[in-house]
């Protein structure tokens, strides 16, 4: 059965494979700031974006998430001050954002502060294709 007409230059094979973003979404209600267990990644997630979106200023008030209860190696103390959805970049972004996880990955999310407003924590991640690199 034909394919219909393709140019000389057609693709034949398309490579790398595309890739879904997966993504989870954590939040802090406000009057909250405790770290607690908010999702976990699976083994070879590939983080490629965070993000914060506050629903109102949390004047002087940073977030951060991690591996621990108190870490920082996926949002490293981002400031929530405006209402908005807010990419993490530079030195907001933790050690684990642009790496391939190694093992499942509890995330934990916290505030520095009582936050007067709730904060949303949004992590998109990408699974490689079995037997290819990220």
């Amino acid at each position: 059965m034909a394919l219909g007409v393709q140019g000389p230059n057609a693709p034949t094979t398309i490579t790398p494979p595309a890739r879904e973003s997966l993504v989870k979404v954590a939040k802090l209600a406000a009057g909250e700031s405790t770290a607690f267990a908010a999702f976990k990644l699976p083994k070879y997630a590939f983080i490629s974006g965070v993000y914060t979106i506050s629903l109102g200023a949390n004047t002087g008030v940073t977030v951060s998430a991690g591996s621990t209860s108190t870490g920082t190696d996926i949002v490293n103390t981002a400031s929530v001050d405006s209402t908005g959805y807010a990419p993490a970049t530079g030195a907001d972004t933790g050690s684990l954002v642009g790496t391939q996880l190694a093992g499942d990955t509890t995330v934990y999310f916290y505030a520095s502060g009582a936050l007067t407003n709730a904060v949303y924590l949004k992590v998109e991640y990408w699974l490689p294709p079995v037997g290819q690199p990220f």
